[in-house]
């Protein structure tokens, strides 16, 4: 019995349970959600508190939503604020809200914190170059290539800081080899497609630009920022074709509205210009250049009312626009002398409000003139003194 149960152990060995099976939550995406399932029930239950929001905050962050994980590392240091990988954690964080002030202030927090650690100096070289503090990054950035002389991140604020400084060229290289380094870093493909825009290298802009978004195929904004290389090319139609793929993928992505607007300007299509800003400002409100433009777009229609509104919340937006100031007195000028832009549209009487005098053009009669052919000019012969002689020695 005991050599059959020993035989037949062997053979199942060999067969089905010698390689276990694969559980459905080895994925990323499954994991991550059974991990933010127990963290849920362990914060619910108050049960080591602080630690379970950091790494619920974690997860949070690489799921890119920034708002949830910085409410909850906001949380954890609530409740112990002398721990220096929270502080890191929320420089990160930041830094993806933009935040750039309040990142730095948390880092520098988290180095008090005796945090050692190589991605905290590549984060303080990363936002003090941001910052355009420059000396502070390059001291930063040779601490962390000592510590990881192959980080990817490192290279990355290297190429960064040389392309600021004037050295464009040894940038690039830089920030190639942070993409060889790691390529997946996004922030890499976007700078250089940035980069090689501003030169004028169409080609390798949209290059650069469409590696990025094989990679991602799901971010706008590389949509967006391929519009604007063919914009800066002049191919209007393939940058309008960009932009509206980026509205496919997000339709709250103001600044892709705002760039079809223009477009819509450059072909004097004022009433798709109109719609394009005003979808803009239903994003962004405080916009001042979209307000402007919305006004502009119906001052050129012939809607002096409500062009007066958009032109007065730009100028509340920025006391210092000039050129809204200016639209704002054309169209109150318009207005006190009953002029309407609309031409034959007109349905107010000119007579109602008094006119200053024009002056009326003279119109010359041609019966009183008399126009005399210009002569042709004639020779005149003085002639030749005979009682004058000359003598050539």
């Amino acid at each position: 019995m005991l050599a059959l149960c020993e035989t037949a152990c062997q053979s199942d060995a060999r067969t089905t349970t010698r390689i276990p099976p694969t559980p459905e939550s080895i994925s990323k995406k499954n994991w991550q959600a059974d991990v933010l399932q127990a963290l849920d029930d362990l914060i619910s239950r108050k049960v080591d508190l602080d630690n379970n929001l950091y790494q619920r905050a974690r997860i949070f962050l690489k799921q890119e939503k920034y708002t949830l994980a910085e409410n909850d590392i906001n949380a954890a240091i609530d409740l112990k604020d002398n721990v220096g990988e929270y502080y890191l954690l929320r420089a990160k964080i930041r830094h993806e809200l933009s935040k750039t002030d309040k990142a730095l202030e948390d880092a520098q927090r988290a180095e008090v914190l005796q945090q050692d650690l190589p991605e905290l100096y590549i984060l303080l070289a990363d936002l003090n170059q941001e910052k355009s503090q420059y000396r502070e990054a390059q001291n930063y950035l040779v601490t962390a290539l000592n510590m990881a002389p192959y980080e990817g991140d490192a290279y990355f604020v290297k190429g960064m800081l040389q392309s600021k400084m004037s050295d464009t060229l040894t940038g690039l290289e830089n920030l190639k080899y942070a993409l060889s380094l790691n390529p997946r870093m996004l922030r890499a493909y976007q700078q250089i497609s940035s980069i090689y825009n501003r030169l004028g290298n169409k080609r390798e802009a949209l290059l650069y630009n469409q590696l990025a978004i094989d990679r991602f195929p799901a971010r706008a904004e590389l949509q967006v920022a391929r519009g604007e290389i063919y914009q800066r090319a002049a191919n209007l139609d393939s940058a309008m074709f960009a932009y509206r793929k980026a509205i496919l993928l997000d339709s709250t992505l103001e600044l892709a509205h705002y760039r079809i607007g223009h477009i819509y300007l450059k072909w004097k299509s004022y009433f798709g210009a109109l719609t394009a800003f005003e979808k803009t400002l239903k994003q962004q409100p405080d916009y001042p250049e979209a307000n402007y433009l919305a006004g502009y777009c119906l001052e050129k229609i012939g809607n002096d009312e409500r062009a007066a509104e958009f032109y007065s919340i730009a100028i509340q937006l920025n006391p210092d626009d000039q050129v809204a100031q200016a639209a704002l007195s054309r169209i109150q000028y318009r207005k006190q002398r009953q002029y309407d832009p609309a031409g034959i549209f007109a349905t107010k009487k000119a007579a109602v409000v008094p006119r200053s005098p024009v002056a009326v053009p003279r119109v010359l009669d041609s019966l009183k003139i008399k126009i005399k052919t210009i002569q042709p000019r004639r020779t005149i012969d003085m002639g030749r003194d005979s009682t004058m002689q000359i003598k050539i020695r």
